[in-house]
């Protein structure tokens, strides 16, 4: 089982580093033919219409992750994925009938006038469709279809790059290049992918799935807002309370530190189907609470790595006046392990279809982060952000940890939580000791970042030595029981 989800982790990490490649390939053509004003303009829209997706996605396709195995028959799993498919379909009409003819008051909202309305307008409708086209690569994850969902992941950035070199290099038309790429990419992918599941399952609502459908994806919206949130609140105090400089430096940093939750979310496309079907009429979570275990010592070994090599990375990429990010990254990476580790410390709550709980967990996270943001970046800076988002994903791993067992106990495995941590606080003390000797001590900091990977690697292997162990003892005594048991009926059959 665990062989499997290691499988369609490597071969989905292609398609999901893919859906990420398309904005770091386009950054030597667009700063070309874009100004930085231009820029502040895509970033800007970009973010507002996320968070419109964020509220229009309704957690469907999680919640359609999770009722595909609890389906009993094909036709029942049929029902169900015509039924989130269609529902999907009519939200995306209404949210387009609803949201482009606000246009104009949220672009006001963004930029305080509505001159790029018609820039909004384009950006939302394209941001809608492309949920349409989620859905289909979600699918495919719970038929445990990896190289279809990766095939089709290239080629949808093979046609966004293609579109992108077209209307803004080649055609020169700006933002509005950008705009109508997105749009262009997001109608094509999704009038062919929902073309071809809608021709397979037709469209149908049926109310009992439906209704079990939204009360397991409802609640996951506003935990998805609240994410958004901590993720990026920080900026918003810094950019108000911090100099130019802390912000671009701290902004630097936290690019580094994310890696860590890219890394988590590669491991995710795989984990929630491999999660859900190992759950299936199965009361034993043993193996979830294994893989869950390894997943974030894995994790920490990452965060340990970026903790140690950052400081090398940007002596050798960037001018020295960005070499200071690198002091930020020990407590933002850390902070960014932990809220990795609220995946699998939730997976009780998701596994009992309690998604509430960790909504629950979420918005309260959210709104003491929001608390301590504003009362540590007023005093504190850059150092008050990171260690406020450190504190802040601590309070929602623990927090999604302790609810999500009294939910539903799967008894986490303390010993590899232990290590991973134990990773982190060293890699942290070994970054901040050579910081006070003042020198950048490549060579020390790669001796330790080997140092880490070794120990990770012993760890795992003594953890997997330790389970084939267990294994042999296991077949071993069912052996020598069964060997005993047909003794003695021999015995008894000759008396």
């Amino acid at each position: 089982m665990l062989r499997s989800l290691v499988k369609d982790s490597a071969v989905y990490a292609v398609g999901v580093i893919a859906t990420q490649l398309v904005g770091f390939i386009m950054i030597p053509i667009y700063t070309r033919v874009l100004s930085p004003a231009d820029y502040g303009v895509i970033e800007t829209i970009t973010r507002l219409t996320d968070v419109i997706n964020l509220l229009l996605a309704m957690g469907l396709a999680e919640a359609l992750l999770r009722h595909y195995y609890l389906a009993q028959t094909e036709e029942e799993r049929r029902r169900l994925i015509a039924t989130t498919f269609s529902f999907n379909l009519l939200v995306i009409v209404v949210g387009c009938t609803l949201s482009l003819p606000l246009a104009p008051q949220l672009a006001r909202l963004a930029f305080g006038h509505e001159r790029y309305s018609a820039y909004v307008a384009v950006w939302l409708l394209a941001s809608l469709l492309h949920n349409l086209a989620e859905l289909p690569l979600t699918l495919w994850r719970a038929e445990g279809k990896p190289w279809r969902f990766t095939g089709i992941s290239l080629c949808r950035l093979l046609t966004q790059v293609t579109a992108n070199i077209i209307l803004v290099v080649v055609l020169r038309w700006g933002v509005w290049g950008v705009a109508m790429s997105n749009f262009i990419n997001a109608a094509a992918w999704s009038t062919l992918l929902g073309i071809a599941v809608r021709r397979k399952y037709g469209i149908l609502l049926d109310t009992s799935w439906l209704r079990s459908v939204l009360r397991y994806g409802l609640p996951l919206v506003p935990a998805t807002l609240s994410q958004f949130i901590l993720h990026y609140s920080d900026r918003f105090f810094l950019a108000r309370y911090a100099t130019e400089s802390e912000l671009g430096l701290y902004s630097l940093a936290y690019r580094f530190g994310m890696l860590v939750s890219i890394s988590m979310r590669v491991v995710v496309t795989a984990w929630y189907p491999w999660v859900f079907s190992t759950a299936t009429g199965s009361q034993d979570t043993s193996s979830i609470r294994r893989a869950g275990a390894m997943v974030l010592v894995v994790l920490a070994m990452i965060a340990g790595t970026l903790i140690l090599c950052t400081e090398i990375v940007l002596r050798l990429m960037s001018a020295p006046r960005f070499w200071q990010a690198s002091q930020y990254v020990s407590l933002i990476a850390a902070g960014c392990w932990f809220f990795a580790a609220h995946i699998p410390w939730s997976v009780g709550a998701r596994l009992a279809n309690r998604t509430e709980v960790v909504a629950k967990a979420h918005l309260l996270t959210a709104g003491a982060s929001l608390l301590g943001y504003a009362w540590f970046i007023p005093r504190y800076g850059a150092w008050g952000a990171a260690i406020m988002t450190l504190l802040s994903f601590v309070c929602l791993s623990l927090t999604c940890l302790v609810w999500s067992e009294k939910t539903m106990p799967v008894r986490q495995d303390i010993h590899a939580i232990s290590f991973a941590i134990l990773l982190l606080i060293a890699s942290a003390c070994g970054d901040a000791l050579l910081r006070m000797q003042g020198d950048p001590s490549t060579g020390i900091r790669l001796v330790a970042t080997a140092a880490i990977f070794l120990a990770t690697v012993a760890y795992i292997n003594d953890r997997l030595s330790e389970r084939i162990f267990e294994r042999m003892c296991v077949r071993l005594w069912h052996r020598l029981r069964s060997n005993l048991q047909s003794r003695m009926n021999n015995g008894s059959t000759k008396k």
